[in-house]
Protein backbone atom coordinates (compact mmCIF):
# COMPACT_ATOMS: atom_id res chain seq x y z
CA UNK A 1 0.00 0.00 0.00
CA UNK A 2 3.10 2.33 0.29
CA UNK A 3 3.76 4.74 -2.44
CA UNK A 4 6.18 6.94 -3.14
CA UNK A 5 5.20 10.29 -4.28
CA UNK A 6 6.74 12.08 -7.53
CA UNK A 7 8.44 15.08 -7.54
CA UNK A 8 7.50 17.16 -10.46
CA UNK A 9 6.44 20.94 -11.21
CA UNK A 10 3.47 22.40 -10.48
CA UNK A 11 2.93 26.25 -10.73
CA UNK A 12 6.62 26.90 -11.19
CA UNK A 13 7.03 25.00 -7.63
CA UNK A 14 8.40 21.89 -7.07
CA UNK A 15 6.27 19.31 -4.99
CA UNK A 16 7.72 17.26 -2.53
CA UNK A 17 8.76 14.06 -2.66
CA UNK A 18 6.74 11.71 0.09
CA UNK A 19 5.56 8.92 0.90
CA UNK A 20 2.09 8.07 -0.01
CA UNK A 21 0.71 5.10 2.48
CA UNK A 22 -3.06 5.20 1.05
CA UNK A 23 -4.84 7.41 -1.32
CA UNK A 24 -8.27 7.70 -3.57
CA UNK A 25 -8.77 10.17 -6.31
CA UNK A 26 -8.61 13.26 -4.19
CA UNK A 27 -6.23 12.96 -1.34
CA UNK A 28 -3.73 11.10 -0.28
CA UNK A 29 -2.35 10.26 3.80
CA UNK A 30 1.14 10.63 3.68
CA UNK A 31 4.67 11.12 5.39
CA UNK A 32 5.37 13.87 7.66
CA UNK A 33 7.92 16.02 6.14
CA UNK A 34 9.89 18.50 8.30
CA UNK A 35 8.46 21.05 6.41
CA UNK A 36 5.02 20.46 7.26
CA UNK A 37 6.04 20.68 11.28
CA UNK A 38 5.21 24.80 11.17
CA UNK A 39 1.58 24.09 9.39
CA UNK A 40 1.08 21.76 11.75
CA UNK A 41 2.22 23.30 14.97
CA UNK A 42 0.21 26.40 13.92
CA UNK A 43 -3.28 24.94 13.89
CA UNK A 44 -2.48 23.80 17.69
CA UNK A 45 -2.69 27.27 18.14
CA UNK A 46 -6.03 27.65 16.56
CA UNK A 47 -8.89 27.85 19.37
CA UNK A 48 -10.88 25.58 16.98
CA UNK A 49 -8.46 22.70 17.06
CA UNK A 50 -7.75 23.57 20.54
CA UNK A 51 -11.68 23.07 21.31
CA UNK A 52 -12.03 20.26 19.34
CA UNK A 53 -9.70 18.53 21.23
CA UNK A 54 -10.24 20.18 24.31
CA UNK A 55 -6.80 20.10 24.88
CA UNK A 56 -4.05 23.07 23.99
CA UNK A 57 -0.50 21.89 22.72
CA UNK A 58 2.34 22.62 26.05
CA UNK A 59 4.93 22.21 23.41
CA UNK A 60 7.06 24.79 22.06
CA UNK A 61 7.60 24.74 18.14
CA UNK A 62 11.34 22.60 19.00
CA UNK A 63 9.70 20.61 21.38
CA UNK A 64 7.00 19.67 19.20
CA UNK A 65 9.08 19.10 15.97
CA UNK A 66 10.86 16.58 18.93
CA UNK A 67 7.44 14.75 19.79
CA UNK A 68 6.52 14.10 15.79
CA UNK A 69 10.18 12.34 15.16
CA UNK A 70 9.67 10.52 18.05
CA UNK A 71 6.16 9.96 17.99
CA UNK A 72 6.32 5.54 18.11
CA UNK A 73 1.95 6.04 16.41
CA UNK A 74 1.19 6.04 13.06
CA UNK A 75 0.64 9.40 12.05
CA UNK A 76 0.79 10.91 8.49
CA UNK A 77 -0.24 14.65 6.75
CA UNK A 78 -3.75 14.36 4.31
CA UNK A 79 -2.63 15.87 0.97
CA UNK A 80 -4.43 17.46 -1.50
CA UNK A 81 -3.60 15.52 -4.74
CA UNK A 82 -4.37 18.07 -7.24
CA UNK A 83 -2.09 20.28 -5.93
CA UNK A 84 0.11 18.65 -3.08
CA UNK A 85 -0.74 20.84 -0.33
CA UNK A 86 -0.97 19.84 3.16
CA UNK A 87 -4.18 20.14 4.37
CA UNK A 88 -3.95 18.38 7.81
CA UNK A 89 -3.14 15.24 9.58
CA UNK A 90 -4.44 12.36 10.75
CA UNK A 91 -3.24 9.37 13.16
CA UNK A 92 -3.54 7.25 15.50
CA UNK A 93 -2.98 8.01 19.46
CA UNK A 94 -0.65 6.12 21.59
CA UNK A 95 -1.89 3.11 23.56
CA UNK A 96 -5.79 2.85 22.94
CA UNK A 97 -6.12 2.93 18.92
CA UNK A 98 -7.71 6.12 19.06
CA UNK A 99 -7.74 7.52 15.46
CA UNK A 100 -7.74 11.22 15.54
CA UNK A 101 -8.09 14.10 12.45
CA UNK A 102 -7.16 17.69 12.32
CA UNK A 103 -8.16 19.53 8.99
CA UNK A 104 -6.60 23.18 8.68
CA UNK A 105 -8.76 25.91 8.74
CA UNK A 106 -8.37 26.77 5.35
CA UNK A 107 -9.69 23.23 4.71
CA UNK A 108 -12.54 22.78 6.89
CA UNK A 109 -15.86 21.76 5.83
CA UNK A 110 -15.50 20.53 2.31
CA UNK A 111 -16.09 16.59 2.91
CA UNK A 112 -12.01 16.47 3.32
CA UNK A 113 -12.36 14.98 6.79
CA UNK A 114 -15.24 12.73 6.11
CA UNK A 115 -12.68 11.41 3.14
CA UNK A 116 -9.45 11.20 4.86
CA UNK A 117 -10.98 9.53 7.85
CA UNK A 118 -11.95 6.53 5.65
CA UNK A 119 -8.97 6.27 4.53
CA UNK A 120 -7.76 6.37 7.81
CA UNK A 121 -9.92 3.33 8.25
CA UNK A 122 -9.18 1.64 5.61
CA UNK A 123 -5.16 2.00 6.51
CA UNK A 124 -5.54 0.92 9.77
CA UNK A 125 -7.67 -2.05 9.13
CA UNK A 126 -5.76 -3.39 5.81
CA UNK A 127 -2.33 -2.46 6.81
CA UNK A 128 -1.41 -1.86 10.37
CA UNK A 129 -3.65 -5.25 11.11
CA UNK A 130 -6.03 -3.48 14.05
CA UNK A 131 -9.17 -5.42 14.46
CA UNK A 132 -10.97 -2.27 16.17
CA UNK A 133 -10.36 1.51 16.38
CA UNK A 134 -11.68 3.89 18.52
CA UNK A 135 -12.91 7.68 17.93
CA UNK A 136 -14.01 10.87 20.19
CA UNK A 137 -15.58 14.04 20.11
CA UNK A 138 -17.09 16.13 22.19
CA UNK A 139 -21.30 16.18 22.42
CA UNK A 140 -21.14 19.63 21.09
CA UNK A 141 -18.98 19.07 18.56
CA UNK A 142 -22.02 18.17 15.69
CA UNK A 143 -19.65 17.77 12.91
CA UNK A 144 -17.33 15.60 14.09
CA UNK A 145 -19.76 13.06 15.45
CA UNK A 146 -21.82 12.80 11.90
CA UNK A 147 -18.43 12.24 10.10
CA UNK A 148 -17.54 9.54 13.12
CA UNK A 149 -20.86 8.42 12.44
CA UNK A 150 -20.61 8.29 8.34
CA UNK A 151 -17.29 6.30 8.61
CA UNK A 152 -19.33 3.35 10.26
CA UNK A 153 -18.24 3.84 13.96
CA UNK A 154 -20.97 3.19 16.46
CA UNK A 155 -21.55 4.58 20.25
CA UNK A 156 -19.06 2.94 22.85
CA UNK A 157 -21.10 4.85 26.02
CA UNK A 158 -18.44 2.69 28.35
CA UNK A 159 -15.69 5.13 26.71
CA UNK A 160 -17.19 8.63 27.63
CA UNK A 161 -15.65 10.69 29.36
CA UNK A 162 -16.36 13.91 31.08
CA UNK A 163 -13.73 16.37 31.15
CA UNK A 164 -13.14 20.32 32.21
CA UNK A 165 -14.44 22.12 29.34
CA UNK A 166 -10.78 23.87 28.20
CA UNK A 167 -12.01 27.41 27.74
CA UNK A 168 -15.35 27.71 30.15
CA UNK A 169 -14.28 24.75 33.00
CA UNK A 170 -17.74 23.59 32.55
CA UNK A 171 -18.08 19.85 32.46
CA UNK A 172 -18.20 18.53 28.81
CA UNK A 173 -18.66 15.25 28.39
CA UNK A 174 -16.47 13.22 25.05
CA UNK A 175 -18.07 10.40 23.64
CA UNK A 176 -16.35 7.64 22.46
CA UNK A 177 -17.21 5.29 19.72
CA UNK A 178 -15.95 2.06 17.85
CA UNK A 179 -15.71 0.49 14.58
CA UNK A 180 -15.22 -3.21 14.59
CA UNK A 181 -13.49 -5.31 11.67
CA UNK A 182 -15.14 -7.92 11.92
CA UNK A 183 -18.52 -6.51 12.77
CA UNK A 184 -18.81 -4.56 9.41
Amino acid sequence: MHERGKTSERNGKSTVDRKIFIKNDKIGLAEYMESDYKLLFDSWQDDDTILGYNYRMPYSFDEYCDYVKDSTTWDAVIIRLEDNVVIGRIGMSPGLPDLTITILKPYRNQKFGTTAFLLGVKYCFEVLNLDKIYAGCYEDNVLSKRMIEQCGFVPHPAGNDVEQHIFSGEDRLQLDFILDFFCN
